[in-house]
């Protein structure tokens, strides 16, 4: 008969890495798309005002697309570079050399939807670079954990819509619902009721 610990040793053996890689995937959200009630016009100069406000220029832009791509930005460098990757991307295993810096610029699309009704994604693209033992330096492509997405959208939206707005976390079984609704501002207003309002 299998004693105890043996049967403990087993089940964390077996299931030990797959509990692991679970709670890694409830501490990253990649946000969702923002669904809009502003006209095209107002979320592209507000979108292009915060970039201009974090002190990125505009690399590319088509208007008619409703995409713009930012500069590339500095992240972290030198010795704590490796610490700061894992805070905004997947850290790759590093089979041999350093990594010496890691960047990140923004892809942002806006997309009419309606006549007053928008819908903004946001992506950020995010390299490494690595310096093998015998010198060669390239960059590697990390990928992001939404932590980059939701400072940019939460900014896009304390700029538009006041400090309060904040991105919600969906709940659970909600990751197949429609993008992040921010209502018309006339449903926000709450409705009073009294004898000469039903």
């Amino acid at each position: 008969m299998m004693n105890w610990k043996r049967l403990l040793l087993i089940f964390s053996l077996l299931f030990g890495p797959a509990a692991q890689a679970v709670a890694q995937g409830k501490s990253q959200f990649i946000p969702p798309p923002l669904r809009l009630y502003i006209p095209f016009e107002a979320a592209w100069n507000g979108m292009l005002e915060v970039l201009e406000k974090n002190d990125f220029e505009i690399f590319q832009q088509n208007r008619a697309q409703g995409s713009m791509v930012s500069s590339f930005r500095e992240y972290s460098s030198g010795l704590l570079t490796e610490s700061h990757i894992s805070k905004i991307g997947e850290q790759p295993k590093l089979i041999d050399g350093d990594w010496l810096s890691v960047r990140y610029q923004y892809e942002v699309f806006i997309e009419l939807i309606g006549g007053r009704e928008t819908l903004l994604t946001v992506y950020a693209n995010i390299e490494a670079l690595q310096r093998e033992y015998l010198g060669t330096e390239t960059w590697v492509k990390i990928q992001t954990v939404g932590n980059l997405e939701a400072r940019l959208l939460t900014q896009f939206g304390q700029s538009l819509f006041g400090q309060n707005f904040s991105l919600q976390e969906p709940k659970k079984g909600f990751w197949e619902r429609d993008p992040t609704y921010l209502p018309d501002p006339a449903e926000r207003i709450p409705r009073t009721t009294g004898p000469e309002r039903p």
